[in-house]
C-alpha cells in the first residue's frame, strides 16, 4: 500500500525556530528543538523516543550534517505538534563531532547510554567507526548524507542508507552524459575515501557499456587547494575528452573549477552531489555550465513547498537539498516506529526495512531488505545563468554492483 509522508506546512508556518542546537564541540549531547512546538493543540507528550546524531557540524562535512541536522529537526517539530509518534515526542539530541573519530565515538556512546532508540549518522569519516558502536549496541543508524553504497555492508546489519546510493548517481550520469552525445570522458577521483574513490568506477562502467571512452585519469587530494597537477593532465591528455566527471565535493570542486577554466579548459564537467551547495555558486563564471547529480532540487515540487514553509517560519530559505534529505529521514523513522508499534530500536530495524513508496520532499524512497539501501529518483542539476536549474530526473536502467 502506498505511503505519504505527512507534509503538514501549515503547521510548520506557525512553529518558532527550530535550530537551536547544542553543538558545543563534543562534549555532551543534549535536547534540541523549537520552544513553541509543545505548545501546540495535539501536542506530543510523555517520554521522549531519542535520536542521537554526533555529527560534523564545524568541519568539511558540515556542508552536509548541517542541513540533515536541520531538516531533521524541523520535521520533529511539525512531528511533535501533530500528536508525535505512538502519542510520543521525538527528540534530537546532537553534539558536533567535529570530523574527528574519538570526539564522535565519545558523543555517540553518551547517546546510547541515554537511551537513544535510532542514530543519524555523519557523513564524515568517522562513520563507519561510529557504526561499530551503534551496531554492538544494537541500535539503528543512517549513514545520514554518506551515499557510498559499501557503507551499510562494511557498518553492520544495524545500518541503514535512506539516502541515494552512489552507484546509482554515477550510473545516472553516464547515462545522462551519453545522451548528451559524450563519447570521451576524463575522470577524476581520490582513494583517500569510498565516495571520491567509487564514484568514477560507477560511471566508467555504465559510460562504456553505452559505448563511450574513458580517455584518461587523475587523482586529487582532497582540501589540497592546489589541483594543477589535475588540471594540466586534462589539458595534455591526448586524445582530449568532451567531458569531464569527477567525484569532487565543496569547498573543493568551486576550486577545481576555477584553476580549470583559469587554465583555458572549457571541457563540460559533470560531477555529483556534493557538489550542491549554494558555495558552489560563488565561484561564478567557473562553474556556469557545470552539471551534477543530486537528491533533489526545490523546483514547482515537495522540496520547494518544504523550503518555502521554512522560509515562512524562519525568515530565510534553507542552503542546501539536503535539507530536505533530513526532514524526510525523520519522517521515515516516524513511520518505521509507527509500522512497528514500539520504539525498540530491534523492531525499528525490522520495519525500516520494510518501508516502501513513502513520499517525501526528495522523492520516493522504497528500501531493499536485503541490501538495507533506499531505491530513489536521481535528479540532474545544472548551473545556468547563475543558478541551479533542473535539467532531468531519472532512474538508472542499469545500476553497477557495488
Amino acid at each position: 500500500m502506498k505511503k505519504r509522508l505527512a507534509v503538514l506546512f501549515l503547521a510548520l508556518a506557525l512553529l518558532l525556530p527550530a535550530c537551536a542546537q547544542n553543538d558545543g564541540g563534543g562534549e555532551g549531547s543534549g535536547a534540541t528543538g523549537s520552544e513553541g512546538a509543545g505548545d501546540s493543540e495535539g501536542a506530543a507528550e510523555g517520554e521522549p523516543i531519542i535520536v542521537g546524531y554526533a555529527g560534523d557540524f564545524s568541519d568539511v562535512y558540515s556542508f552536509y550534517d548541517i542541513p540533515i541536522r536541520d531538516g531533521f529537526q524541523f520535521a520533529v517539530d511539525e512531528i511533535n505538534a501533530d500528536g508525535g509518534v505512538l502519542g510520543r515526542p521525538l527528540e534530537l539530541r546532537t553534539s558536533d563531532g567535529r570530523n574527528d573519530q574519538a570526539v564522535t565515538l565519545e558523543a555517540t556512546q553518551e547517546m546510547i547510554d541515554e537511551g537513544a532508540s535510532y542514530l543519524i549518522g555523519t557523513t564524515g569519516d568517522p562513520f563507519l567507526a561510529q557504526a561499530q558502536v551503534a551496531c554492538s549496541a544494537g541500535i539503528p543508524i543512517s549513514t545520514g548524507d554518506g551515499t557510498a553504497p559499501t557503507l551499510v555492508g562494511d557498518a553492520g546489519d544495524c545500518a541503514f542508507q535512506l539516502v541515494m546510493s552512489d552507484n546509482q548517481q554515477g550510473a545516472a550520469a553516464a547515462e545522462y552524459a551519453r545522451e548528451q552525445g559524450y563519447e570521451k570522458a576524463f575522470l577524476v577521483g581520490s582513494s583517500e575515501i569510498p565516495y571520491t574513490k567509487n564514484l568514477p568506477g560507477y560511471f566508467r562502467e555504465v559510460f562504456e557499456d553505452d559505448g563511450g571512452e574513458v580517455v584518461g585519469e587523475a587523482e586529487f587530494r582532497i582540501e589540497s587547494a592546489d589541483f594543477s597537477p589535475t588540471v594540466t593532465r586534462i589539458r595534455n591528455a591526448d586524445p582530449q575528452p568532451d567531458v569531464i566527471f569527477t567525484s569532487m565535493f565543496v569547498p573543493d570542486s568551486p576550486v577545481f573549477m576555477r584553476q580549470l577554466r583559469a587554465a583555458g579548459v572549457d571541457i563540460p564537467v559533470i560531477s555529483t552531489d556534493g557538489s550542491h551547495d549554494a558555495s558552489l555558486l560563488e565561484a561564478g563564471k567557473a562553474v556556469e555550465g557545470m552539471t551534477f547529480t543530486t537528491h533533489g532540487l526545490p523546483a514547482d515540487n515537495e522540496l520547494a513547498e518544504l523550503f518555502s514553509a521554512y522560509e515562512e517560519a524562519e525568515g530565510s530559505s534553507p542552503d542546501s537539498p539536503v535539507f530536505g534529505v533530513g526532514y524526510d529521514e525523520a519522517h521515515l523513522l516516524a513511520q518505521a516506529i509507527e509500522d512497528a508499534g514500539t520504539s525498540e530500536p530491534a523492531d525499528i530495524m525490522a520495519a525500516l526495512g520494510e518501508l516502501s513508496e513513502v513520499e517525501g520532499s526528495t522523492g520516493t524512497v522504497t528500501m531493499d531488505p536485503e541490501t538495507r539501501r533506499s531505491e530513489k529518483t536521481i535528479a540532474v542539476v545544472s548551473v545556468k545563468d547563475g543558478e541551479f536549474t533542473l535539467v532531468d530526473s531519472r532512474t538508472p536502467e542499469t545500476v553497477p554492483d557495488p
